[in-house]
């Protein structure tokens, strides 16, 4: 009878203790992303094989299986970069962080059911999380759009059209608001770039200068404002902080066709753009200077 229950015992063993020899877990910052959102997928490879691993030599010891909860497989565009050599000890965990946005075609609306394959080139087994991960692409809400002529001087013929879009939707479970720069018909996305949370008090303000860059002011705080501008391109070319003063600061189109911050108080801080060249080191940003009308500039201005 005990060597009945033994037998019993060890085939119940046998299976978990195949399946702890490595352990792949998949988790993401977010729940939600928008369409060619950068998509970082986490994989965290745990060794209890009692022996050194070496992993990463080559393109295929990670992939990824990527299908809609319908069961359509979603195209790759190109192999995911996860090559790097490392050493897995036993008894010690790894993580690779893959942008899954830059190598499969993840712009159509929907849920999606994400695997992680790890492929041991020394055993010849592959080993995958135990539950395929749940992850959503949404539209977001629009916020304020607006088309425009992409300048170019050489140009004869009928300008290349795009479009600007501010939207609002979850950045790892904060509601942000996001900036897109798509082709007219939205069917392309060149750049998606988050700029900050939103509050219920938020509110946008949009603008365009003749250069067709676009200019957004908002308030992130009760007393805070962040201003940035965005190139036709989506490059992101200047961001401030600006405190209100005896005024609130608003945006203003001089005769130029240029837009410059007006009101308030600009608060110099590390993360500006371009980067602060009288902050000293010794200085903390909550102890950065505050900079009125009389010795701020322009954002192209400050871009040249």
């Amino acid at each position: 009878m005990s060597f009945r229950y033994l037998l019993a015992a060890l085939w119940l063993v046998a299976p978990l203790g195949l399946w702890a020899q490595l352990r792949v877990e998949l988790t993401f910052d977010q729940e939600t992303y928008l369409p060619q959102e950068p998509m970082n997928a986490i994989v965290q490879i745990y060794n209890s094989s009692g022996q050194k691993l070496r992993l990463g030599r080559d393109a295929e010891w990670l992939s990824f299986s990527i299908e809609s909860v319908d069961g359509r497989i979603v195209k790759q565009i190109k192999a995911p970069d996860v090559v790097g050599e490392f050493d897995l000890p036993n008894g010690s965990r790894a993580r690779k962080i893959v942008n899954l946005a830059e190598a499969y075609d993840l712009r159509t609306f929907g849920r999606y059911l994400i695997t992680a394959v790890v492929h041991v080139a020394d055993w010849g087994e592959t080993f995958t999380n135990p539950r395929a991960k749940p992850i959503g692409i949404a539209t977001g809400v629009t916020m304020w759009e607006s088309t425009f002529g992409v300048p170019d001087a050489k140009a004869s013929g009928r300008p290349e059209l795009r479009k600007f879009q501010l939207l609002q939707s979850n950045h790892r479970k904060q509601l942000s608001l996001y900036v897109r720069v798509t082709d007219e018909s939205e069917a392309e996305t060149y750049a998606l770039t988050v700029l900050g949370k939103l509050l219920s008090f938020s509110k946008p303000e949009p603008q365009m200068d003749r250069f067709s860059n676009l200019h957004v002011l908002y308030q992130e705080s009760s007393h805070s404002f962040l201003y940035f501008m965005i190139t036709p391109d989506g490059m992101l070319l200047s961001r401030q902080t600006w405190a209100i003063g005896d005024s609130r600061p608003g945006m203003t189109l001089n005769s130029e066709g240029r837009i410059s911050v007006t009101g308030g108080v600009r608060r110099v801080s590390a993360s500006d753009l371009p980067p602060p060249e009288l902050l000293s080191e010794k200085k903390s940003p909550s102890e950065a200077p505050l900079l009125g009308a009389e010795n701020r500039t322009d954002a192209e201005k400050a871009v040249k």
